[in-house]
């Protein structure tokens, strides 16, 4: 039986900002408010941090809202038109939610109106030219079209490069501060419905990267942190961070680094799932 790797959290530098989600909340001061947009049944555990100010919402839960605690407040609520005061939270989550939004200059307005001045906005979002997103827009025409389920909506409704990115929000006053392109782990396939094929599907394609050097996970998504200035047209382009994997059971990054001969897994630092290992990247 080949050895499995042991992955390593994504390393911040002393001079570098929180950029990813648990350290953008590991990272927030005592009694910070935190929104969590479009959170489904959370974008992080709320346990963690129980001394942070939470506040929740969603347009729907299929998987059911988070569960309840004293810290946290959860509503029903559409992005494009939040019932919240102006710079009312120290930190704005949006974790994989803007892709899915069909009117996206109004939510960019409220994401950029609710977080407060010096505030950090967290954002993430698919690559529009990367294998993954192709897949899952495939995967919904199919089911809509092929399946004869015509009600169903189409779930990606927005394409995302990084030059739009970064100006769409420098427009309205936030300073890209920190970023990564990091690859795919489809942890989307976690849904009940498609739980059976994730196994199969992502130990083909780490098998074909080893095989061929053919990467279909490399830079599927952007993750952003900005922090709101006020001053419209503040455009930066820090380094990005190394994120070299993706948990398929968490969702978490991690940086493998591993020997040679190169082990055909690698287990996740954050949840301990096992993943499967193509080439070094």
């Amino acid at each position: 039986m080949s050895p499995v790797l042991e992955a390593a959290k994504p390393v911040r530098g002393p001079d570098e900002p929180p950029l990813f989600l648990y350290e953008v909340i590991d990272s927030a001061p005592p009694g910070s408010r935190v929104l969590d947009s479009g959170c489904g049944p959370g974008s992080w555990p709320y346990a963690r941090r129980a001394d942070l100010r939470v506040t929740a919402f969603d347009i729907k839960f299929p998987p059911g809202p988070p569960p309840r605690a004293p810290h946290v407040a959860v509503f029903r609520g559409d992005l494009a038109r939040l019932p919240i005061r102006d710079e009312a939270f120290d930190v704005t989550v949006c974790h994989y939610v803007l892709e899915h939004v069909t009117e996206l200059e109004a939510c960019c307005d409220e994401l950029a109106r609710v977080t407060r001045p010096d505030g950090t906005l967290y954002l993430s979002v698919p690559r529009a030219a990367a294998f993954d997103d192709r897949l899952y827009r495939f995967a919904g025409y199919f089911a809509k079209y092929a399946l004869f389920k015509f009600h169903k909506r189409i779930e990606h409704q927005q394409r995302f490069d990084l030059a739009g990115l970064i100006d769409r929000f420098a427009a309205r006053g936030l300073r890209l501060v920190a970023q990564a392109r990091v690859p795919a782990g489809f942890s989307w396939m976690n849904d009940p419905r498609t739980k059976p094929f994730q196994g199969p599907f992502t130990d083909t394609l780490a098998w074909l990267h080893r095989a061929t050097g053919i990467d279909l996970a490399r830079d599927a998504n952007f993750v952003f942190a900005f922090r709101k200035t006020g001053a419209a047209g503040a455009r930066g382009l820090p380094t990005p961070r190394r994120v070299t994997h993706v948990c398929r059971a968490c969702g978490e990054h991690a940086v493998v680094e591993p020997p040679v001969p190169v082990p055909a897994r690698w287990t996740c630092p954050w949840c301990g799932a096992s993943n499967p290992l193509g080439r070094p990247r």
